[in-house]
């Protein structure tokens, strides 16, 4: 990830930031054995469509930063429209009650 995407405090992600355990197929490898190989992945959807990035570990910390933050703007954001509907509501009830 570029330094300035880190850097950046506006940087937002939507989508998780999972661990992935799967097998690799190899006969000798120990996951044939049940010792699954662990993966950090963000995982997000596309097109409806699940798709995932696999992440280095120094970029894991960024990428949950920057879901925390989208996670939070998509909160404000829901926060606004709720209020957005009451006071259009309450607009539309108080004409009525001029109009009669």
């Amino acid at each position: 990830m570029t330094n300035v995407l880190k850097q950046n405090n506006d940087f937002m992600i939507r989508g998780s930031v999972v661990k992935v355990r799967r097998r690799c197929g190899k006969a000798g490898c120990k996951c044939a054995d049940g010792a699954l190989h662990e993966t950090w992945a963000l995982s997000y959807s596309s097109k409806g469509h699940t798709r995932m990035i696999a992440l280095r570990e120094e970029d894991i910390t960024t990428a949950r930063q920057a879901v925390k933050r989208y996670q939070a703007a998509l909160k404000r954001l829901e926060s606004r429209a709720l209020l957005g509907i009451k006071h259009f509501h309450n607009d539309i009830k108080a004409a009525k009650r001029r109009v009669r």
